[in-house]
């Protein structure tokens, strides 16, 4: 950056009141003063409308607020693709004003000096800075601030009421044990359903509840040490983490066809009834809804006896976060849009928008909830009444690219019954070493 961003924002901001004045006094329409000014967004998914519809609706309404004046365009594409599309605009200087990554390859944009240092726009905002409650720390190497939450994410499992009600099965608690939940896998099992549906063929997409297992063995107080080098991931705690989802592959709690399942596979088996149990978090709670109605509810997953770690956790964590160019820094009329869109996503109308539809901004505003047919969000706020504090991060966001892919591949390795958790474990000690 050649600017300070200080400078840069308050120049952008008096570049807005400039703007503002000429349409006032102008012979034009107020709003449609000179040039309209594109934002590009680059997200992760092919058809923003039908797959990220929540955002979709942010940005229309942020269009339509300012139409003549600032327009938000999306650059959209696969995940995959996204994220080969970032890389190589990176390098060619053609990266998109704002745009989504995820939680492990941001830190390297922002080392390589392609990501703007939102910590200015965060003090100048007060209001916004506040509304995250702390969100935006997940994205503070303590030298800038790279990026702030595109979401709030809640993961866990959602269990279907009536199949636990005809199999005779309790309901879990916020005190169900591990014991207790295998018991109640091996009972679901013999009632003639799949006890937990999942899929291991897109396993980034397909381990929400196990982040749970991860935080409940100690992850927030050890990864630090284990992304340094100075400690392994094979170790005591970890290795029971993993013994238990082996626990669990004993007992029967996974299809038979988890290796050649997809996510969308196994949560259509959830939908349609063929399971009891989906690990997930909120971006389903609308299909859920139309799915299943009240008959839904949620679980943060077991507590475990055999370790010393905070068993009273939720997982409410920011999502990957949303980054901006630096190259926005250099121009100020399109810095100034910027900061309004910013101003706009993180804002108390968004925030409505968001929960409209199913989905939890990363900001907190009181006067925002959940209507009363929102019948799996609900449940998720049910069990955040617990008032359970959350880690700063989910524990698979905390690695980088290589470690995470071996921690996906390792879960679900051990799932199949490929790899010990000893072996599996192994694995993300290799990719940290490589």
């Amino acid at each position: 950056m050649k600017k300070p961003l200080r400078k840069v924002m308050a120049a952008a901001l008096a570049l807005t009141l400039i703007m503002s004045l000429l349409a006032g006094c102008g012979s034009k329409d107020e709003g449609t003063s000179g040039d309209v000014v594109t934002i590009k967004f680059g997200i992760h998914v092919a058809n923003p409308e039908e797959q990220e519809n929540v955002t979709y609706q942010i940005v229309q309404a942020f269009n339509e607020k300012f139409e003549g004046q600032y327009a938000v365009e999306f650059e959209a594409s696969d995940t995959e693709t996204h994220s080969k599309n970032m890389k190589l605009e990176a390098e060619d200087g053609t990266l998109p004003d704002i745009f989504w990554i995820d939680a492990s390859e941001a830190p390297d944009y922002a080392a390589n000096g392609y990501l703007l240092d939102l910590s200015g726009y965060l003090e100048e905002n007060a209001d916004i800075d506040t509304a995250l409650n702390g969100m935006e720390n997940a994205f503070n190497n303590g030298e800038m601030q790279y990026g702030v939450p595109y979401q709030c994410n809640v993961q866990g499992f959602f269990y279907n009421k009536e199949i636990f009600d005809s199999a005779n099965v309790a309901y879990p608690t916020d005190d169900t044990t591990y014991e207790e939940f295998v018991q109640m896998v091996k009972d679901l099992k013999a009632a003639g359903t799949t006890p937990i549906s999942i899929g291991s063929k897109n396993s980034g997409f397909a381990m929400w509840e196990f982040n749970e297992f991860l935080a409940r063995y100690g992850w927030e107080d050890m990864y630090k040490d284990m992304a340094d080098g100075n400690a392994k991931y094979n170790n005591d705690e970890l290795v029971k983490c993993f013994e238990k989802i082996d626990g669990l592959r004993e007992a029967g709690a996974f299809s038979d066809t988890v290796a050649t399942s997809e996510y969308f596979d196994a949560k259509q088996a959830f939908i349609d009834g063929n399971a009891a149990m989906f690990g997930t978090g909120q971006w389903d709670c609308a299909a859920f809804d139309e799915a299943l109605g009240d008959k839904v509810g949620f679980w943060w997953g077991p507590k475990f006896a055999d370790t010393d770690a905070n068993q009273d956790i939720a997982m409410k964590v920011p999502s990957a976060p949303l980054v901006v160019s630096a190259a926005v820094a250099e121009d100020e009329a399109k810095m100034a849009a910027l900061t309004e869109f910013l101003n706009f996503y993180y804002g108390e109308e968004a925030a409505g928008i968001s929960f409209a539809g199913s989905i939890f901004p990363a900001t907190n505003y009181s006067d925002v909830a959940a209507t009363d047919t929102q019948y799996a969000m609900n449940s998720m706020i049910e069990v955040l009444g617990s008032g359970w504090g959350s880690p700063a991060a989910a524990p698979d966001q905390t690695l980088n690219a290589a470690v995470q892919e071996a921690l996906y591949d390792s879960i679900f390795g051990v799932i199949q019954g490929n790899y010990s958790p000893s072996q599996a474990l192994d694995k993300m000690d290799a990719a940290q070493a490589n």
